[in-house]
């Protein structure tokens, strides 16, 4: 399997999920669906990194099982969490795919958004790591593209 045919199903399963608008509903209810793509093409080593804005340090869960633990980490604040998408972008090695997050506070029902960015890692043809970032400029970083720099790819 090469890097593109990975990248050719998360298309797929990226355009899936968001279903037929932006909002991509609850993330808790993706979670299973971006699992079950990830049991198919994760690499043995697969990291799943939760990206927070910096200075804090990003946590890393190792494993498919990394997803559903981390969004447990993650989800656990909030009474909901949904997402919005954007855009996706892509470089040679990588798939960065813009949201917008939307959660809902347990304690006082506050509504919070934030734009946000997961960011898709190949190697070898298979998934090597799959980071959330609350930093749009880490994340294209990270996925290697440069928002400074010429028209990036658009899918």
């Amino acid at each position: 399997m090469e890097d593109q045919d990975a990248k050719a199903a998360l298309r797929e399963a990226l355009e899936t999920l968001r279903g037929d608008g932006p909002d991509m509903g609850a993330m808790q209810d993706a979670v299973p669906l971006l699992s079950a793509f990830l049991s198919k093409f994760a690499a043995p080593d697969f990291v799943c990194v939760m990206v927070p804005i910096p200075p804090t340090p990003g946590v890393a869960y190792p494993g498919v099982d990394g997803l559903r633990r981390a969004w447990d980490d993650w989800g656990g604040t909030f009474a909901s969490v949904r997402a919005e998408f954007e855009e996706i972008l892509e470089s040679n090695a990588h798939l960065v795919m813009l949201v917008k997050q939307i959660a809902v506070t347990r304690h006082g029902g506050v509504e919070l958004t934030q734009p946000s960015a997961m960011v898709w890692s190949f190697e070898a043809g298979r998934v090597a790591r799959l980071e959330f970032h609350l930093d749009r400029g880490a994340a294209l970083r990270a996925g290697e593209l440069d928002a400074a720099g010429p028209e990036l790819p658009r899918v």
